[in-house]
């Protein structure tokens, strides 16, 4: 191990590389429930050269390698014990705004929120404002994920937002995708869907096992106009979620999310809330706003101060989705969530809810032992779709609700995925409940792997692709 440390501080600089034990224990989960391996040592390149020279190394060693941005995600990373843990936040740079071709070229260690300030400062802004994590997740990582953003409704999702990519792969060589891979051109990373296949899409949502991205171009545009918010209570999960269709198919959000369950948001009545995002032109976004409340009262929508809206939008006030203050679900003692996610056709929403309902009343006595608390099940609307979020907490300190919270999980992911629904990302804990509904598309992803990564180094385990060398 002595001999790696040494490989890794040539290529890194020794101010870059750690294996004392207080920096390994830090890199071993995400902001998931499940603990992984305690790394052997961690590396922070600062350019793709060394990015390169670290595949290369851990080649020959047979080393595994788990890529690290910066581990906001909320399912459990999978980390490998002993591997070489690839710490990418140091590569953060912004390294080309281009107005003309409305595109922005970052590393991957750029965090969202950080990238969108500077392009505000000259009256633009990214293609999608980022996912719930934007003050702390980055690009590169979040492409990789292919996190679900807000703006969905009207923008798509991260990974719709990508132009072009630099992407390190297992075997250690550099490829660029859409119009940039003509290095004949290589400033000019202007079109994904260009020169054949797009070979972006083989690593957005891949998690890391295909390849490390280095760089991503992503669109943007000039801000809009004007932003109008509304916020409507229903009496009943039906009414909702058809006011929620109906706003889709007239394409009237920007961001349409809807909370069910949980904690009732304060002062008011209901059973399903929905706030209503708008972006545009001023005189477009007051068309779409009447639109918009003109079809939630056809539901019996019950306008609400949206305030509430406003603040979750503009200062990520999450909790305001609520309009309930943070304390009231959180209380005194240190939660996690063991989250499961899922996309749904827009109509069956109401199957999830009921399900979700129904399981908390027949396990309302383990809930009640183990601490369980419902924050709400949020539903991001797409244009045509719906992402659900199962937000649950549990007390972490205990064991028991620990593993009772794991359970939770499984639960609802076997019977949403096996019913009507998939995930919108994977990494390993969930693996195992997704991957084998798959068939013959696993199968090829396997295929894939084993012939990019033949000695299986990069992020094994994730997707569930525990694939080793010779296998």
């Amino acid at each position: 191990m002595s001999s790696l440390i040494h490989d890794l501080a040539a290529i890194c600089g020794p101010e870059y590389v750690s294996d004392k034990l207080v920096d390994r224990i830090c890199h071993t989960r995400d902001c998931g429930p499940n603990p992984g391996g305690v790394p052997a040592v961690i590396a922070r390149p600062r350019t793709t050269d060394q990015v390169r020279e670290i595949v290369r190394l851990a080649n020959r060693e047979r080393t595994p390698i788990f890529v690290w941005g910066r581990s906001s995600t909320f399912i459990g990373h999978g980390i490998r014990e002993g591997c070489i843990l690839l710490g990418l936040d140091l590569m953060n740079a912004v390294e080309k705004m281009d107005f003309d071709n409305q595109t922005i070229t970052v590393q991957t260690g750029a965090i969202w929120h950080a990238v969108d300030v500077e392009l505000g400062k000259r009256g633009w802004e990214l293609h999608v404002p980022g996912s719930g994590g934007m003050f702390v997740c980055t690009v590169g990582g979040s492409v990789a994920y292919n996190s679900t953003p807000h703006g969905l409704a009207e923008y798509g999702m991260t990974g719709d937002g990508v132009v072009a990519l630099e992407v390190v792969l297992p075997n250690g060589e550099v490829i660029y995708t859409g119009t940039a891979a003509n290095r004949a051109a290589a400033d000019l990373g202007f079109e994904r869907y260009a020169n054949g296949p797009d070979m972006a899409g083989l690593f957005i949502g891949s998690c890391g096992v295909f390849g490390i991205i280095t760089k991503v171009t992503y669109r943007i545009r000039q801000k809009p106009e004007a932003e109008r918010f509304a916020f409507f209570g229903f009496d009943s999960v039906d009414a909702a979620v058809d006011a929620a269709q109906a706003l889709q198919r007239r394409q009237v959000p920007t961001h349409l999310v809807q909370v069910f369950g949980g904690q009732r948001p304060i002062g008011v009545a209901g059973e399903a809330f929905l706030h209503v995002v708008i972006r545009d032109g001023r005189a477009a976004a007051d068309e779409r706003l009447a639109a918009a409340r003109s079809i939630c009262s056809a539901f019996n929508g019950i306008p609400l101060d949206e305030k509430a809206t406003e603040r979750y939008w503009v200062h990520h006030m999450y909790s305001w989705l609520r309009n309930t203050p943070p304390e009231v679900y959180y209380s005194d003692r240190p939660y996690t969530c063991p989250e499961a996610s899922a996309f749904v056709p827009t109509q069956r929403v109401k199957d999830a809810i009921r399900y979700l309902l129904n399981y908390e009343k027949e396990h309302a006595a383990e809930f009640a032992q183990h601490g369980i608390r419902i924050k709400a099940y949020d539903v991001y609307y797409s244009r045509n779709a719906a992402f659900m979020w199962i937000d649950t907490l549990f007390p972490e300190l205990d064991p028991a609700a620990w593993q009772y919270g794991l359970k939770m999980r499984a639960d609802y992911s076997e019977h949403i995925w096996g019913a009507y629904g998939s995930p919108g990302g994977i990494l390993a804990p969930l693996a195992p409940h997704i991957m084998p509904k798959l068939g013959a598309g696993y199968d090829l992803m396997k295929a894939i792997k084993r012939t990019l990564d033949p000695n299986g180094i990069l992020n094994p385990g994730i997707l569930g692709m525990k694939l080793e060398a010779g296998q």
